[in-house]
């Protein structure tokens, strides 16, 4: 049995929104029958994420400069309800949830 499902998000972010609000949402566009029909809120257990370096990011309410431009947490380190970006960014983003 698998730990997770995988998905990315390859784009500009939306300033002060929660990202996991739009991973949902285009997870369930794509996948009808996501466990996340189940669920009301999304929770990421890995992430790697791609940006220009010096991105601010908010993550579960704690605020992480990207100063290298990549980021990323291993599987099981943070359960992360929340990503939010101060600024619109173009970034590549993948996770497990």
């Amino acid at each position: 049995m698998s730990k997770g499902t995988l998905g990315s998000f390859n784009g500009t972010t939306t300033a002060n929104v929660n990202m996991l609000d739009i991973f949902k949402q285009n997870e369930m566009a794509a996948h009808e029958n996501s466990t996340l029909a189940f669920t009301d809120h999304m929770v990421i257990k890995k992430i790697g994420i791609q940006c220009k370096a010096g991105t601010e990011v908010i993550i579960n309410g704690c605020e992480i400069p990207i100063v290298s431009g990549v980021f990323e947490l291993g599987f099981g380190q943070v359960d992360i309800t929340s990503l939010v970006f101060k600024e619109e960014k173009s970034v590549n983003i993948y996770y497990m949830y």
